[in-house]
This record gives structure tokens, sequence and C-alpha cells, in this order.
């Protein structure tokens, strides 16, 4: 008799371990070898927040207002 699951049990498994107990992850690994909870989408653009090309742009534009207001005062 041949198991419906097997392709489950067989499947590659993630390679993260717990901190506290030292033990390894027994989630279902994806193309990148972890689990969606440790690195599933470590492969996606921001599209908001922190590091988007428009946030970088404007943090550089400050910088240099910041450096010519320094310049102008001291």
């Amino acid at each position: 008799m041949v198991n419906p699951m097997q392709g489950l049990i067989d499947a590659p498994r993630c390679g993260a371990y717990a901190r506290t107990t030292g033990e390894p992850c027994k989630g279902w690994a994806m193309t990148n070898g972890r689990c969606r909870m440790h690195g599933g989408k470590a492969g996606r653009k921001p599209t908001h927040g922190r590091y988007t090309k428009a946030t970088i742009q404007r943090q550089r534009e400050v910088r240099e207002l910041l450096r010519a207001l320094r310049g102008l005062m001291g």
C-alpha cells in the first residue's frame, strides 16, 4: 500500500535551530532552505518602509542639506 502523505514526510526540512532547546525546526523548507518562519520572505523587495529607493534618496538629500547648513554656520 502506498502512503499518500509520503511526499510530505520526505520533504526537506528547515535548517534553523531553536535558541532555547537547540532542536531543529520541523517546518518544511522552501527553495532557500528555510521555512516561512525562518527566512521565507528573504527574497522580496521592500515596497514601503525604511529601505525603499524613495526613502534612501530622501535621506541622502537631507544629509546634503545638513552638510550645507553646517558649512554656512561654522
